[in-house]
This record gives structure tokens, sequence and C-alpha cells, in this order.
């Protein structure tokens, strides 16, 4: 997957690995992360086949840097897998659910506490969602970049993001009083 994240940004332009970190970090990351060595693996990678080309940059008092550069053979491959429909769910995993699962034979104040605990990470979790990303993507820069129908498909996954934590919320709250009931 992230040789797919990799291509969809520099698909936007070229960039430097830690550019595009810093552009995972503040969009996809939400849904799908990479580390650095992660990063820098996969464009070693994708270069090898073909997908990306890149060069260095001399800059007088900073680091070499070195900037990825998508080629028309990665601008097909991201097409293509684009093009291929998802047709099964996307699997789930969740920690923190699975711990509930098995928590009947805990102490059940314990449990309550913790479920306390993730609904304050998830409330600073849609927040920041909905102070920070938000005003991201409806920033007027990304029509006069031409990024306008982009911004749209960038709202709607962040949309998803408001709606997956205000639910997460919601579960956490009906699960307390559950646990209260019992």
């Amino acid at each position: 997957m992230i040789k797919f994240i990799l291509l969809g940004f520099l698909n936007y332009g070229p960039m430097t690995g830690y550019d595009l970190k810093q552009n995972l970090d503040s969009s996809t990351v939400h849904f799908w992360h990479a580390h650095h060595s992660q990063i820098y693996t996969m464009l070693r990678e994708m270069e090898k086949e073909n997908l990306v080309t890149s060069q260095y940059i001399e800059e007088e008092g900073q680091p070499d840097r070195r900037i990825y550069f998508i080629t028309d053979t990665g601008k097909q491959a991201l097409a293509q897998w684009l093009s291929q429909p998802m047709t099964e769910m996307a699997a789930v995993k969740d920690e923190f659910l699975v711990r509930i699962f098995f928590s009947a034979r805990r102490e059940p104040q314990k449990v309550i506490d913790e479920l306390v605990v993730q609904r304050e990470l998830h409330q600073k979790q849609l927040e920041m969602y909905r102070q920070c990303i938000e005003p991201l993507i409806d920033n007027q820069e990304h029509v006069e970049q031409g990024l306008e129908r982009d911004a749209a498909f960038w709202h709607a996954t962040l949309n998803m993001g408001i709606r997956y934590e205000e639910a997460y919320l919601g579960w956490i709250n009906e699960t307390i009083q559950m646990i209260e009931g019992l």
C-alpha cells in the first residue's frame, strides 16, 4: 500500500523523502501510516522498478537533497491500481476492541477507566480533524493550485474520519452505560 501512497503524492509533484513523510503524516497517516525507513526503502525499490526517478540537489550550506519524480510507468501503475475496484472489505485491527472482548472477568471500574481514557483520546482526534485538518483542506490555495477536485476527495476521507470518531465515541459511552448496568 505504501507504494501507491507515495505514487499518489508524487503525482502532485516532485518531493524529497522528507516531504513525502510530512505529507503522509498530515493526511493519510489517519488511515495508513508508515515509518521513515519504510518510505526510503520503498522509494529505492520503486526506483529499481522505474516507477520513480530521483536526482540530487546540492544546496550551499545545506545537506544535499534527493528529489523523487514519478515516471510515466509510475503514473500507469497508480492509474491501474486506482482502476481496480475493491471487492472485499478491508480488515480492521483494533487492539482495544480485543481487550474489551476479553474484559468480562476484569474489575468493572478498571474497564470503565480504560474506556474513559479512550474516550478522551478519540475526542482529541475528532477535535484535531475539525480544527486542524478541515481548515487545511478548505484552504483557498487548493483552488488556486487547480486541486479543488482533489480537495473534494480529501474532504470525503476527512468526513469518514469524523464519522468514525463520532461512532467510536457513541460506542464508548454505550459500553460504559452497559458496564455500569451489570
